[in-house]
């Protein structure tokens, strides 16, 4: 695996990578980090789904001022 590969699986994990992870093919890697940044990019959407119907709970007036206040 190429030094720009582990640094992309790297960067998608956020911590050192595990002892196992030397193992794998470049290929291997970037499907991998491929994964991760789609199961992060879906939680995120979801996430953000979540809130925005819980504000639906907020008076309509008030709404505004309460997701700016989440959401700086």
């Amino acid at each position: 695996m190429s030094a720009e590969e582990l640094a992309l699986l790297r960067a998608e994990l956020d911590v050192p990578l595990p002892d196992g992870f030397a193992e794998l093919d470049g290929a291997q890697a970037l499907l991998l980090a491929q994964a991760l940044r789609r199961a992060r990019e879906r939680r995120a959407s979801g996430l953000h789904e979540s809130v925005e119907d819980a504000l639906t709970l907020v008076p309509a007036l008030t709404r505004e001022p309460v997701r700016r206040m989440f959401f700086r």
